[in-house]
């Protein structure tokens, strides 16, 4: 420790040392505050220490923020090497390493500094995004894009995608294209159209499993056949013709539930109006299917299940086999709405591809002629460059040249696009056929708790898939292959981390949160030190009086909205603490308002309440931006 109270040599717990040895590939699972930064850092200066040159090694981050932290994490642990007495620097190598430093080790680490400095493109920690524009603008004929290419921001790429759109529209308006027009007549039907611009927004995010979705199924007729064997569907079958071939008295029990109508008209109020929506909807024999909807209520609830009682005690003394004519009757309707469903996703879907096709390839008609790309065209074409036969070996053996070990950051949240480039860059390292003989390695860290699902196409499920891919490739090729839980939280205190871990307990709930069979597991490096966790009662709306629409605006509605009930309660606590003498124990002294931080999901309507609450109680608050 320092005079300035940084940490430079902390010392790193077991696991951490574990996995920043860059003697082995590691994929290690951190949860939030167990230091996984630090284990990234060490593990970059490390592997400089062991030889490896700054320019060989790529990290890949999540975002330019972590990137920059790294980098900067990183220069400035190299240039106080370089200055560092040989005492201060050979404590800090053995924190570090475990091992005791020589001369030569403290010469070496104190000219890593001016190495990186000097370094061919420099110490390589970017983010997936950036590195995959390097690629392309290295390599841009072998992706067949133009050599002056230029990437676009998100809104430019919103506007070109807009004009793509009315540029479809147009052409579907013309009947240029009568299949184009068709489905978009449909897609309009089933739409709002205020939720149009999000739907094709949606689409060219994800065009990339678009797109290998048509060439798996050759074309859009080849996704809807597929569709309709995953219902059970006929050729022909469409929501019409469905309804229409369960409306013949050849298909069910028209005489069984013909006999019991009367005795249903004969008995209680809700026989009679079963038994009348029946006995109308056979005698219509010739308009059966615009009333087919109607006729379903009177076996089916609003949310697609069979009434629990059909008949009355009453009714079935009369008729016996009632309640079963009737049940069988209800069961039939089910299978029936259920293939009507099914067909209403093929022809949707089907529509939906239609318009989606034809609207991508007027957007990529139009970056191709601006000679541009979006942020998602820099994972696909890299993706497509490194998995074309023909041109993919010669740019990995230039990258061959080049890279000897990839560090992913935030790994739950790769994408399975991205996770394609990471495993094609990685490939010749477990071939024994790259172009050096060197130790070479992958590591990866990542908590699939902490992902943003679906976020720029994540899928927290290749994170054990692809750790399962390294492993065996490791195994393979007779390389060490590690897998690191980082357990130790150096954040929260025990009683947070209990909270965590009983939520994470097997039961329904850990289902919809994590993967895997893993016992998750959280230990406090905080021993001894204070924590509680309280669960307040959920704040709901107050119910208020309803006024007409109409009537003149001349009383002033109460109540208060949750949020602001929710901003005074947090503001009252805090008011609490500081006026009752709260002890903060881990300081020994009373809680000041420095002490305390609010933390919320998003900048909403709520962070404005809780700001003016505080301040109307005297409580100094940083703001918003703090």
């Amino acid at each position: 420790m320092n005079a300035g109270g940084q940490n430079h040599g902390r010392i790193s717990t077991e696991d951490q040392f574990l996995a920043s040895d860059p003697s082995a590939s590691a994929w290690v699972s951190a949860a939030a505050g167990t230091g996984k930064t630090h284990v990234l850092t060490n593990r970059v200066q490390r592997l400089m220490l062991s030889g490896t040159p700054p320019e060989r090694v790529l990290c890949l981050t999540y975002t330019k923020a972590a990137a920059s932290q790294m980098a900067n994490r990183i220069s400035t642990t190299l240039g106080r090497w370089a200055v560092a007495g040989d005492a201060e620097l050979a404590a800090e190598l053995a924190a570090l390493t475990n091992q005791r430093a020589g001369k030569s080790e403290l010469g070496s680490a104190r000219r890593l500094f001016a190495g990186a400095l000097d370094a061919p493109g420099g110490l390589k920690i970017l983010t997936i995004h950036s590195f995959c524009q390097s690629l392309l603008g290295r390599f841009p004929l072998e992706a067949g894009l133009s050599p002056h290419f230029e990437l676009i921001d998100e809104r430019s790429a919103a506007e070109m995608l807009a004009d793509a759109s009315q540029t479809v529209l147009s052409r579907a308006q013309t009947n240029a294209v009568s299949t184009l027009s068709a489905a978009l007549a449909d897609l309009s039907g089933r739409v709002l159209p205020t939720q149009f611009g999000d739907l094709t927004k949606a689409l060219a995010a994800a065009r990339g499993r678009f797109t290998d979705l048509l060439e798996h199924y050759r074309s859009t007729e080849g996704v809807a056949a597929r569709l309709r064997n995953l219902f059970e569907l006929a050729d022909g079958d469409d929501e019409e013709n469905i309804v229409r071939l369960s409306c013949a008295d050849d298909v069910f029990d028209a005489e069984g539930l013909r006999r019991i109508v009367p005795a249903l008209l004969d008995g209680s109020k809700t026989d009679v109006k079963r038994g009348r929506t029946i006995a109308d909807w056979l005698s219509a024999t010739g308009n059966r299917i615009s009333s087919f909807d109607e006729y379903s209520k009177a076996f089916l609830t609003q949310d697609g299940t069979i009434q629990v009682r059909l008949v009355t005690k009453k009714t079935q003394e009369k008729e016996p086999d009632a309640d079963k004519l009737l049940r069988d009757e209800a069961e039939r309707l089910l299978r029936i709405l259920e293939s009507r469903r099914g067909a209403r996703v093929v022809q949707a879907t089907a529509s939906l591809i239609q318009v989606g096709e034809a609207q991508l390839a007027a957007y990529g008609d139009a970056k191709s002629r601006h000679a541009v790309l979006d942020y998602e065209d820099l994972i696909l074409k890299t993706r497509d460059l490194l998995s074309r036969r023909d041109v993919a070996p010669w740019v990995l053996f230039k990258l061959d040249g080049g890279i000897d070990h990839i560090l992913i950051d935030e790994a739950q949240d790769t994408s399975p696009d991205q996770w394609r480039i990471v495993g094609a860059l990685a490939e010749e390292f477990f071939s024994g056929l790259g172009t050096r003989d060197a130790n070479r390695s992958v590591f990866a860290v990542g908590d699939v708790k902490q992902s943003i699902y679906s976020f720029q196409g994540a899928d927290p499920d290749q994170f054990d898939a692809m750790r399962s891919h390294f492993q065996t490739r490791a195994r393979e090729a007779e390389q060490p292959f590690r897998g690191v839980p980082l357990e130790t939280s150096f954040r929260s205190t025990s009683a947070v981390l209990a909270l965590v871990d009983e939520v994470f307990a097997p039961s329904k709930v850990r289902d919809g949160l994590t993967f895997g069979d893993e016992t998750v597991r959280h230990t406090a490096f905080r021993t001894g030190q204070a924590g509680l966790v309280e669960v307040w009662p959920t704040v709901v709306p107050v119910a208020r009086e309803s006024v007409e629409q109409w009537a003149p605006p001349v009383v002033q509605m109460g109540g208060a909205s949750p949020e602001k009930e929710l901003a005074s309660t947090i503001a009252d606590t805090i008011r609490g603490w500081l006026d009752q003498g709260e002890i903060l124990q881990s300081r020994g002294r009373p809680v000041a308002p420095g002490d305390i931080l609010v933390l919320v999901r998003r900048r909403s309507e709520f962070v404005e309440h809780l700001v003016n609450a505080l301040k109307k109680r005297n409580v100094p608050v940083a703001g918003a931006d703090r």
